[in-house]
């Protein structure tokens, strides 16, 4: 069973990396599947795109450049 056991621990590295790239709510990104799982790529007033529940409005703290 050591085969088994390095594919499942192949796919458990697999997941948990895919997780870490995934961004937080008001994080940029260029599209949904740059967000978390119940996120959104939004546009923002500032012309800026940021992960987003989708719903209602959602207000971002940002700093000036």
């Amino acid at each position: 069973m050591p085969g088994m056991r390095a594919a499942f621990a192949t796919i458990l590295l697999a997941l948990s990396l895919a997780s870490c790239t995934q961004k937080d709510e008001c994080e940029a990104c260029s599209g949904d599947s740059d967000c978390k799982p119940g996120f959104v790529c939004s546009n923002f007033d500032d012309g800026g795109r940021r992960c987003a529940s989708g719903t209602g409005s959602t207000g971002c703290a940002t700093r000036s450049r």
